[in-house]
């Protein structure tokens, strides 16, 4: 990868990530936008980029597919596919982060639900912001909700986890993971039965996921094989591909809207042809930035809010509604502002405070995720290993006893053993 491109992606992933708290932090500050008494241009602008949370969670998919899918069908190639190293490092990848912030997440609304809910923020978010999940947070606090994030199960057979909402796309790019991982075994050269087998699963999963997160795989999938046609084709001009992307986000925003005052939103057939769209536009430029004459200002600013853009996404919501429930009952600040001067601070704070935070959250977290991983490749295939070598053993003394002694025994134990292990578990 190229330094052009890998600048682009560094931006794209901080611009994405921001957009989505962008919208969160707008919907939890500003009044309704209907009831508003004074609305002006920062107004009509402010509202219109807080829309583009959605079409970030898209750019995401498709930078995902690009990084892991099109790294891994590049790495084919050459070396050809491990499942382990695959399967350990999309793992570590998502649950260095996820596990503490599921923790966290629950004691911020525990908290939150017990101690500072005097304005209904948990009990009734419908009238705060968009929650698809109920009336009551408190309900999807329990166990049961913990362990089904826990597995990916968000959306599936579980809500999400307490008010973090944003869990839901989490749960497509890990079933996108495994869908893909799967794929590979099942084209890879290697026992015709685990082939079969993958396949079989493939289309398991495909049937019984809902079709929300099976369809989208193609979203995904357009991001993998960018990868590969941005090794054969040189692309336009970065200009080209930076124009065509601002004309599709600007149209899908544009259209999203008027769907919606229509009342023509949550349309299976309609919402992928716009993220379709989102992922066309997007894939251009990415496919162009390695033509960049010179490289993006303010690189290693791109590179450092980069470095912590998936932990700001998945940490802000429990962070952002258990901040404006304790200044609104501890310090008598109102979320819910008519937009002003103060409304803007307030706004801006909040933002700060999440940033700040996710910061402080990622140090321990998701900077660790290389350390997780590194122990992970040492760890599985040395537990396999010896999974394996109980299993020989035991084979070879079931021939024993049925043949008799051959082998002294510690020759027998050298010959199942096939050696002294080749990874150590320390």
């Amino acid at each position: 990868m190229n330094s052009g491109t890998s600048d682009f992606l560094n931006a794209s992933r901080w611009v994405a990530a921001f957009f989505v708290v962008l919208g969160h932090v707008y919907s939890i500050s500003l009044g309704n936008y209907d009831h508003i008494v004074h609305s002006g241009l920062l107004l009509h602008a402010l509202r219109f980029l807080s829309g583009f949370g959605h079409i970030a969670v898209i750019v995401f998919f498709v930078i995902s597919g690009f990084l892991v899918g099109g790294r891994a069908i590049l790495i084919f190639k050459d070396k050809g596919f491990n499942a382990i190293d695959y399967f350990a490092n999309r793992f570590s990848r998502i649950y260095t982060v996820l596990i503490p912030a599921l923790i966290i997440g629950c004691v911020l609304d525990w908290l939150g639900i017990r101690l500072f809910d005097l304005s209904g923020i948990y009990t009734h978010p419908d009238q705060f912001y968009t929650n698809t999940f109920g009336n009551n947070i408190a309900k999807h606090l329990n166990f049961g909700t913990f362990a089904g994030n826990l597995l990916q199960l968000q959306t599936i057979i579980v809500s999400s986890l307490g008010s973090n909402g944003p869990l839901w796309s989490l749960a497509n790019e890990w079933w996108y993971y495994v869908l893909f991982g799967l794929c590979m075994i099942a084209y890879r050269p290697g026992p015709m039965l685990a082939r079969v087998v993958a396949g079989g699963v493939i289309v398991a999963m495909t049937m019984a996921l809902p079709l929300t997160i099976s369809l989208w795989f193609v979203v995904w999938g357009i991001g993998a094989g960018l990868a590969v046609l941005d090794r054969y084709w040189a692309g336009w001009p970065f200009f080209a591909g930076a124009t065509i992307v601002a004309i599709c986000l600007v149209a899908v925003r544009w259209t999203n809207t008027w769907l919606m005052y229509r009342g023509m939103t949550n349309h299976v057939a309609t919402d992928f042809a716009m993220d379709l769209a989102v992922a066309a536009g997007f894939s251009a430029a990415l496919i162009c930035a390695k033509n960049l004459k010179r490289p993006l200002k303010f690189g290693s600013l791109h590179r450092l809010l980069a470095s912590f853009s998936y932990t700001v996404y998945l940490v802000h919501f429990p962070a952002m509604v258990f901040v404006v429930a304790v200044m609104k009952d501890v310090l008598d600040v109102e979320f819910l502002r008519q937009p002003n001067v103060g409304a803007l601070i307030y706004a801006a704070s909040l933002l700060a405070i999440l940033y700040g935070y996710a910061w402080v959250f990622a140090a321990f977290t998701e900077a660790r995720t290389n350390v997780v991983r590194s122990r992970l490749s040492q760890v599985v295939p040395a537990l396999l290993y010896h999974v394996s070598f109980l299993d020989r053993v035991r084979l070879s003394r079931d021939g024993e006893a049925s043949s008799g002694p051959t082998l002294a025994p510690d020759h027998r134990v050298e010959v199942a053993l096939g050696g002294p292990p080749p990874i150590s578990l320390r």
